[in-house]
């Protein structure tokens, strides 16, 4: 993803968006949109806005680290493979897990974290946010039963 960016205004959450968020932590955490080849500039956001330039990366910052707190020791896998350069066989040695259960915890941390900016993540009176327990669950439920399965 070396060739890949985006601008604050293109960040909708998607899986490709937020692996590049999660591996660009460093730049963002220090106030700094990461630069494109094309020399873009972080000018702060939209013109006319009254914000300081560093506002809008501080905010993913804090988007992106609330999320992966969110997932504990998934989001941890996750930040560690993509913004540390962690090879999943080295976390398996960390954690002393197989491979394949690694994999699985990265992906899911990064499905409930690249969920977008849906109601998950917004708790309102009417809706509570969907807490990462729940996705874990949603997610393991079959989507298609057979006929023996439901009992017909």
């Amino acid at each position: 993803m070396k060739d890949t960016w985006f601008s604050p205004g293109e960040v909708k959450f998607t899986i490709r968006q937020t692996l590049w968020l999660i591996q660009n932590l460093a730049s963002l955490e220090s106030g700094h949109w990461p630069p494109e080849a094309s020399n873009y500039v972080d000018t702060g956001g939209k013109s006319g806005r009254h914000k300081a330039p560093f506002i809008t990366s501080a905010e993913y910052y804090a988007e992106v680290t609330d999320r992966l707190e969110k997932t504990g020791i998934d989001g941890l896998i996750l930040e560690a493979m993509e913004s540390w350069g962690k090879s999943v066989e080295s976390m398996s040695k960390y954690f002393r897990m197989p491979e394949f259960s690694i994999a699985k915890r990265r992906k899911q941390a990064l499905g409930y974290i690249a969920s977008g900016p849906g109601r998950r993540w917004h708790t309102t009176k009417k809706r509570e946010g969907e807490t990462y327990q729940d996705f874990k669950q949603r997610k393991a439920k079959p989507k298609y039963t057979t006929q023996a399965q439901s009992g017909n």
